[in-house]
């Protein structure tokens, strides 16, 4: 058998007048074709446009396109985590039930009694933690942005607080709670202090790094320009810095508040942390579990309804926030 590689050209057909074209040679430009511009080359052909995911997905089943949606793993996450909780209910006597977290809640929250002296306490703590914290945010978030651009924009005071700032950085939020609670005793300032001394690291250092990712070309084309000083300033460097901002911004609202907790539980008589580590004194299991969910869920809320819509409305212009679900599951 003749290998078909070996076999010599077929001879041109009655309706090929161009003949054969030699192998790996580009076909030469047919006269009177549509797709054959005046300068020889010829326009590829169109692909049909149809559905554009990957061969695998047109496949999917319901219930595993039900899987891919985001709320439904979120809810599947949560039904897990209740089955955990209610196993570990059957197997150890010191873990509370649901029911009964959820009862001295609502005891809490109503201010009933929890037997002898012992009444409910729940909006007072709750509100005292929360401007403790917001007043930590006020201070740490702005001093830590304006430190965050003179490390980007000054060399000088980089060279200088640079090395500083990421050992504070590198400090966990225990460590300023001890600190705080060392300085200040049991007083109001010390979950304040350590609520602003764990936001600025993070704040500054991504900002510094948002700065520093600015192609210095646009700064060059804004100086040859002329552009106003307060122009370079909001739109360039700070809308520049906004991914970056962000993420120092979320960092910073999720350790401040583990260190406002942190504070409270050791060196405060009031507050969300004191609260819990009052019935955990009391060997009062149902009263710790309910204020530490309580603790998760406040910050959660906070991310999700709070600093995810404000992301998205800064980013709406120009990219997707920089955390999504979606993504990060490859959805």
């Amino acid at each position: 058998m003749t290998d078909v590689a070996q076999r010599p050209p077929a001879p041109p057909g009655p309706n090929d007048p161009y003949g054969q074209v030699p192998r790996g040679a580009p076909a030469p430009p047919r006269p009177n074709d549509p797709t054959t511009f005046a300068s020889g080359f010829q326009e590829l052909p169109t692909l049909p446009v149809g559905d554009l995911r990957p061969a695998g997905d047109a496949g999917y089943s319901a219930p595993r396109r039900a899987l891919r949606r985001p709320w439904v793993v979120q809810l599947i996450a949560f039904a897990i985590l209740l089955a955990v909780w209610q196993y570990l209910t059957v197997a150890s006597d010191r873990v509370p039930s649901i029911e009964k977290v959820v009862s001295f809640m609502w005891t809490e929250v109503t201010g009933g009694s929890h037997g002898g002296m012992l009444v409910g306490e729940f909006w007072g703590p709750l509100g005292l933690s929360l401007q403790r914290y917001a007043i930590g945010l006020a201070i740490g978030i702005p001093a830590g942005a304006v430190l965050g651009l003179a490390l980007g924009t000054s060399s000088w005071v980089r060279g200088l607080l640079n090395d500083t700032t990421l050992v504070l950085l590198a400090l966990p939020a225990v460590v300023w709670a001890f600190l705080a609670s060392l300085w200040f005793g049991l007083t109001s300032t010390a979950p304040i202090v350590a609520v602003v001394l764990t936001a600025i690291p993070f704040v500054a250092i991504n900002f510094s790094s948002g700065v520093r990712s600015i192609d210095p070309a646009l700064m060059e084309m804004s100086k040859a320009y002329q552009v106003s000083r307060r122009n370079q300033v909001v739109d360039l460097l700070l809308g520049g810095t906004l991914p970056n901002a962000f993420t120092g911004v979320r960092l910073a609202f999720t350790t401040g508040w583990n260190s406002l907790l942190i504070v409270e539980w050791f060196s405060a008589t009031a507050g969300v942390g004191w609260r819990a580590r009052l019935w955990y004194d009391a060997l009062r299991y149902a009263g710790f579990v309910g204020w530490i969910l309580l603790f998760v869920l406040l910050i959660t809320l906070l991310d999700r309804l709070v600093l995810r819509r404000l992301e998205r409305h800064a980013f709406q212009w120009n990219q997707k926030p920089t955390l999504s679900f979606a993504e990060d599951w490859g959805m």
